[in-house]
């Protein structure tokens, strides 16, 4: 799978945070690049300016080259200015064991990469919805309600979105709130980034590839994620800025289905800490396709403590 930015890279930018790019050259070739962004989320609870530290691709040819790495870290506090964050935080693919070796090494020049804890991305297929009535869209005068709400929430995560009116405006998604008597209770948006950022297949492992019709088949008949052919884009969006309290907390399965229900896309993604109390049963109830990464923070030896709160940073912005 790969993540294009068609039709510009630029389309997507400042939806949330400020965003930036470098791209790294060698006799006048690309040969890496990164990806930066300054958010406002949350640190031990306490709203902080963080930078985000994504997009980290180096070409096969200059990856065994440790000088393109840390000219590549060493530029970041230059093109952050004049804001350079204090802390960053980053998220690698679990399974991508060759840039975790080197980036947790913590080579001489080179940034200190901390282990946080696993984030779970669940990919949760539409077939699984049903109405049941419980979100509906909220209404302009209610976003700064649904903002605090969400702020409270998230609050008890390290590295979670800090929502405002403006942001929420900026994002172009689609926000929802579900009630118990007569009070926010959840909230949740819809946000379809495929106008400006897609997931497209590549390539599939072999036999995978030659049994990718008789796998949708039985995906089908399974209600599970039916998978896109080779050059096709993942047809998803985000179940984004999610927060549930009680009495509510106890219809997890029913508000997920209602949010699959209303979902205008095949997918819905949705991420969560790796010990987060509701990720059994939404394994167990919607069969979704799992993507595993591991949160770290990244500090040019600084370090900031971090309390027990568990790291569950908002995918949609990753």
């Amino acid at each position: 799978m790969s993540v294009t930015r068609e039709p510009s890279f630029f389309s997507g930018i400042n939806r949330f945070g400020r965003d930036w790019a470098v791209i790294a050259r060698a006799d006048g070739s690309p040969v890496g690049m990164y990806a930066c962004s300054e958010q406002q989320i949350h640190l031990n609870g306490v709203p902080t300016a963080l930078g985000y530290l994504g997009g980290l691709r180096v070409t096969p040819s200059a990856r065994n080259k440790l000088r393109i790495l840390r000219d590549g870290y060493a530029s970041m506090r230059k093109f952050s200015e004049p804001r350079t964050p204090e802390l960053w935080y980053s998220a690698i693919a679990s399974e991508n064991l060759v840039a975790r070796r080197i980036l947790e090494a913590n080579l001489r020049e080179m940034p200190h990469y901390r282990g946080v804890n696993d984030l779970v991305t669940m990919a949760l297929p539409r077939v699984r919805g049903q109405r049941r009535s419980l979100w509906r869209q909220v209404r302009p005068d209610e976003l700064g309600k649904l903002c605090d709400f969400y702020n409270q929430h998230s609050s008890q995560y390290q590295f979670s979105p800090v929502l405002s009116t403006e942001i929420a405006a900026r994002t172009g998604a689609v926000f929802c709130v579900a009630e118990a008597q007569g009070e926010f209770k959840a909230c949740m948006s819809l946000w379809n980034q495929q106008s400006y950022k897609q997931v497209v297949v590549c390539a599939y492992r072999s036999p995978l590839g030659a049994l990718l019709p008789i796998y949708n088949g039985y995906a089908r008949l399974a209600r599970k994620v039916v998978l896109p052919r080779v050059g096709q884009n993942l047809d998803q969006a985000y179940l984004a800025f999610w927060a549930v309290s009680p009495p509510l907390d106890q219809k997890i399965k029913e508000l997920v289905e209602d949010a699959l229900a209303i979902s205008q896309t095949a997918v819905l993604i949705l991420g969560v800490h790796a010990q987060h109390p509701c990720l059994a049963p939404l394994l167990r109830t919607f069969r979704p396709a799992i993507y595993n990464t591991r949160i770290y923070t990244v500090d040019f030896g600084e370090s900031v403590t971090l309390d027990r709160r568990p790291a569950q940073p908002e995918v949609a912005v990753l």
